[in-house]
């Protein structure tokens, strides 16, 4: 059943998956703080509000308040409380929250949903405020984003005696996390879940291959360090859809 669906944030991630549930018949608006991309997403019949987080007008958008609410906002100044005005002056029926592996503290071994945190305390103060909104939520922690315009090989190409390259990547492709939004739009599905491809080779294995295979100016890691992999199969099991999309 199409939805009313708020988006939070149209930025590389955001803007895609506006696109995407458009597509899937969704009534979209875009709530952003410039109106820089208003004519893009209204060619696409998408509309943009222009906001002011902190000093958010629940007036200003239309249609009832039971709305799905994806908060893809970048964590900044004052980022729990453009949270919390997000929550309480939009009152969603359902939250979909952008968060990261990095919220983990660990520095090697395997981490899931269950493991302690300790890592990027903005993100654990927001994940914390939302869950204890009495809205249902899904929390989503991602891996290092990647797709088929950006890939950290990027910054990496050129450089050499890069340190921690026998440390683990956990990443995860924009396409495979618009298809675990999209679903969990339709199904609802509450809880706090990693999405990370099961696939962990060192960053030096990694990044000097991907150089390559891009036709990039060569990088070369140090092989020592080490760190934390990251078991996204929680959400591969709820949804009961594997993950799709190879970060190579």
């Amino acid at each position: 059943m199409p939805k009313e669906i708020l988006i939070a944030g149209a930025g590389w991630l955001g803007s895609a998956l506006a696109l995407s549930l458009k597509a899937q018949g969704n009534a979209v608006t875009i709530l952003s703080r410039n109106s820089e991309k208003r004519n893009y997403f209204n060619s696409r019949h998408i509309p943009l509000i222009e906001v002011d987080y902190t000093s958010l007008d629940g007036a200003s958008i239309n249609g009832e308040m039971n709305k799905v609410l994806f908060i893809g906002i970048p964590p900044g100044p004052y980022y729990f409380d453009v949270i919390h005005n997000l929550i309480l002056t939009l009152s969603p029926s359902y939250i979909l929250f952008s968060s990261s592996t990095s919220i983990y503290s660990a520095s090697y071994g395997e981490v899931n949903e269950t493991s302690a945190l300790g890592g990027n305390k903005i993100l654990e103060d927001a994940e914390l405020l939302i869950r204890n909104s009495g809205i249902p939520y899904s929390i989503l922690r991602f891996g290092g984003l990647i797709g088929e315009d950006r890939n950290p090989a990027l910054y990496f190409s050129g450089k050499h005696n890069i340190p921690n390259g026998g440390a683990p990547v956990n990443l995860i492709h924009r396409t495979e996390i618009i298809e675990i939004i999209c679903a969990l739009v339709d199904n609802e599905k509450p809880g706090v879940f990693n999405v990370v491809f099961p696939f962990h080779p060192t960053r030096k294995s990694y990044y000097e291959k991907q150089c390559l295979v891009r036709g990039l100016a060569p990088c070369a890691f140090d092989s020592s360090g080490t760190g934390k992999i990251v078991n996204g199969s929680k959400i591969s099991k709820l949804l009961n859809r594997p993950y799709r999309y190879n970060i190579e």
